[in-house]
């Protein structure tokens, strides 16, 4: 807007503006720049000596509405934008303005005449126009609110979005048929909007009219054959109990271009799921799954699914193929490495193991779990520097997790124990233990190592005592208490618990249970009992080279 257009026009003089333009246009150039240095107080002010200078200036009106309107002073900005509008009523911004005023003032009315006048005068105005259909739909002006989409359809031209407006609005005036009619519409006008449809079926199951509206999904699916119709029938179809050929049509879906991926695999994921508890599903997830890896071949998703399917089934080996085959086509899921190493534990495959962990590790550098998982790995592997290296940088990547930073800790105690360094093995048990006092695998394993040496035999019974407490009925923590009793030499309390972890061992018990019982029933002097458990313990597969000195009494 030229500046000659801004003020009052006076007398030209030889400055070639009169001194009321002069100062309009200065205190009006003095706004705008402090507009846009964020200065609204300035701008204020620079704007009230424009009205100085001529107080019929509705541009200047205009702009101190939007300041007020920006501190929230909502009163003020309606007085300056009334004032606009009676000065210039023509102008659409003006009246924009004042209607979106209003609109926060609550005075609704007002609003609508002034958006009902851009409507007539300035159709184009797309963004009024809807502020005006949202105004008379909260209103519950449906009529209205539709004569408003007419005049969109007429300045927009057709579109399937004037439809399915003038479908919502109906439907919220409880107008079910002639809502309904507005998707027939759509489907004649719009053939390839498969909303219509998908909308139009829902519409009529969710008032009882199930048979009409399988009847209109087939005849759309005759015209169509779109993938996602073939789910919405195979809904129906699942309800009604006819499950074969609700398959067939997803499985029709499955091998469409039309249906999102993402919608596929949430019914393949429920298929797979259900299978873990209806094994007579397993044939109908794997075929879904099948369709997947030939629509998306290059997609991670589908393998995965296929590993879940197949792990359901017992093929470890054949879900950690598939889970390396999806990470093969996207490596940025670390849940999905995760899993892969997971199931490498499951299976023992220790070097397996190592390269996974190891490559998800260079991916996520601050995820402890898979220097952890590297670390136990390369302990089976006998690796066992390597080890403490990757166990150390995982216990240094924990933070606020005292249980997984205990774990580490107890492992880095193995290793200790494993060399021999009885010392170190003691100071990360001591740090596992004081971490989580609840690591029942800490302390067990500590206390049958204190026992096994014959050191510190009471912190073996404390803290073996606290294992069979948080963890009652387990042989394998009753064999270690009933050691750590023996040692410290408590013989009769040993017994009672050397013989309960028997009972709980079953038909089969272990070699080295029945080996601790011979010891500890030797101690008692009951030598034809001890006699009897240590060759049960060398029946059972114990070692030899220890049970037979005592089987014969050297």
């Amino acid at each position: 807007m030229g500046c000659s257009l801004l003020g009052g026009v006076a007398e030209s003089e030889e400055a070639g503006l009169g001194t009321v333009d002069r100062d309009f246009h200065a205190a009006y150039y003095e706004a705008q720049t402090a507009k846009v240095k964020g200065d609204r107080v300035g701008a204020r002010e620079a704007l009230l000596a424009c009205l100085d200078a001529d107080p019929d200036a509705a541009i200047v009106h205009f702009e101190l509405a939007r300041i007020e309107r920006m501190d929230g002073q909502w009163e003020a900005a309606m007085s300056a934008v009334e004032r606009a509008v009676t000065l210039d009523g023509d102008n659409p911004w003006y009246r924009r303005e004042f209607a979106e005023i209003a609109l926060e003032l609550g005075r609704n009315e007002e609003a609508d005449g002034a958006l009902s006048w851009l409507l007539e005068n300035k159709p184009e105005d797309d963004v009024a126009a809807m502020m005006l259909l949202d105004l008379r739909s909260a209103e519950g002006r449906i009529d209205d609110a539709l004569k408003v989409v007419d005049v969109l359809e007429r300045e927009w031209g057709p579109d399937p979005e004037w439809h399915f407006e003038r479908h919502r609005l109906n439907l919220s005036a409880g107008r079910m048929e002639t809502a309904l009619g507005n998707l027939r519409a759509l489907e004649r006008d719009f053939p390839e909007v498969i909303e219509a449809p998908l909308q139009h079926a829902r519409l009529l199951i969710s008032e009882g009219r199930v048979e009409e509206a399988e009847s209109m999904l087939r005849q759309s699916l005759e015209r169509t054959g779109h993938g996602r119709l073939h789910l919405e029938l195979a809904h129906i179809l699942t309800a009604r109990g006819d499950t074969e050929a609700a398959r067939e049509h997803v499985r029709y879906a499955f091998a469409s271009d039309e249906v999102p991926l993402e919608e596929k695999l949430d019914i393949a994921w429920a298929y797979v799921e259900l299978a873990e508890i209806q094994q007579e599903l397993e044939p109908e997830a794997s075929r879904l799954i099948e369709l997947l890896l030939e629509m998306n071949p290059e997609e991670a998703e589908p393998f995965e699914l296929l590993a879940a399917l197949r792990d359901i089934q017992g093929d470890g080996e054949g879900a950690l193929e598939a889970l390396e085959a999806a990470l093969e086509r996207n490596p940025n899921s670390a849940e999905r490495w995760l899993e892969a190493c997971q199931l490498a534990i499951a299976s023992q495959q220790w070097q397996r193991l190592n390269g996974l962990s190891g490559s998800a590790g260079s991916l996520f550098p601050n995820l402890p779990v898979f220097p952890y998982f590297q670390g136990m790995a390369q302990m089976e592997l006998g690796q066992d520097q390597a080890a403490e290296r990757q166990l150390k940088m995982a216990r240094n990547l924990i933070v606020d997790r005292p249980d997984f930073e205990s774990d580490v800790l107890a492992m880095l105690a193995q290793l200790a124990h494993e060399r021999k360094d009885h010392a170190a093995s003691d100071e990360w048990f001591e740090m596992a233990i004081e971490v989580n006092p609840q690591n029942i695998l800490a302390l067990n394993n500590y206390a049958y190592y204190l026992a096994v040496r014959g050191q510190k035999t009471e912190r073996a019974v404390e803290m073996a005592a606290r294992v069979v407490a948080l963890s009652p009925g387990d042989p394998n923590f009753e064999d270690t208490y009933a050691w750590a009793l023996y040692r410290d030499g408590d013989i009769q309390e040993a017994l009672d618990w050397i013989e309960l972890a028997i009972l709980h061992e079953g038909d089969a018990p272990s070699p080295t249970v029945l080996e601790h019982c011979g010891d500890i029933l030797h101690a008692l002097g009951r030598e034809e009992e001890a006699l009897e458990r240590w060759k049960a313990a060398l029946a059972a597969g114990g070692n030899r080279d220890t049970l037979a000195p005592k089987i014969e009494g050297e």
